[in-house]
C-alpha cells in the first residue's frame, strides 16, 4: 500500500469560531495555500491515488475536495479520521471499505502526527497544516516505511 497522510489546511481559529468544532471551515488563505501545496506536491512527487478518505469535519472535507480536484481521485468520508483518530479505528474502516492500494487520508493534529509515528515506528511526528507524508507497506504499527514528510514551506517556500 502507498499511503499519504495529509493534515487539513489553515482553518478559522477555534477561539474565534462560535459553532460546533466539526463545522469550523478553512480560511480563504487555507484554501489557497492548500491548493498550492497540492499542486507542488503533484509536480515534485508523482502521486497517483485511487481514493481520498477524509474526516467528516468541514475543514478536512474541504481539504479533501481540493486534493481531489488537484490529484484527480474520489473522496469518501471516513468517520474514523475525526479528531482523535487512531490506527486501529482506521484499520477497522479499511477492512469494511476495502482500502485501495494508493490512498490519501485527510485528518487533524495531533492524530495525523501520531498515526504517522505509529505506522512508521518512529514515534509521533507533528504535521503542519497542509503538511503531507508518504509511507508504504502494510497498514500496521511499525510496518510502514516513511519515504518523506513535508511541510508546506518545503513545497511552496512560505
Amino acid at each position: 500500500m502507498h499511503l499519504y497522510l495529509l493534515r487539513h489546511g489553515i482553518a478559522k481559529d477555534a477561539f474565534e469560531w462560535d459553532g460546533d468544532d466539526a463545522t469550523r471551515p478553512l480560511t480563504e488563505e487555507g484554501e489557497t495555500k492548500t491548493r498550492a501545496v497540492l499542486k507542488a506536491l503533484r509536480k515534485k512527487h508523482t502521486i497517483e491515488l485511487d481514493a481520498i478518505w477524509t474526516s467528516p469535519y468541514e475543514r478536512a472535507q474541504k481539504t479533501a475536495v481540493i486534493a481531489a480536484d488537484v490529484l484527480k481521485a474520489p473522496v469518501l468520508e471516513c468517520p474514523a479520521l475525526a479528531v482523535g483518530a487512531c490506527v486501529e479505528a482506521v484499520a477497522s474502516f479499511m477492512k469494511k471499505h476495502h482500502a485501495p492500494e494508493r490512498l490519501m487520508l485527510v485528518g487533524h493534529e495531533p492524530s495525523m502526527g501520531e498515526m504517522l509515528g505509529d505506522l512508521s515506528g518512529e514515534g509521533p511526528q507533528p504535521m503542519k497544516k497542509a503538511g503531507c507524508a508518504h509511507l508504504s507497506g502494510p497498514f500496521k504499527p511499525g510496518a510502514m516505511k516513511l519515504h518523506w514528510h513535508l511541510r508546506p514551506k518545503d513545497l511552496i517556500g512560505e
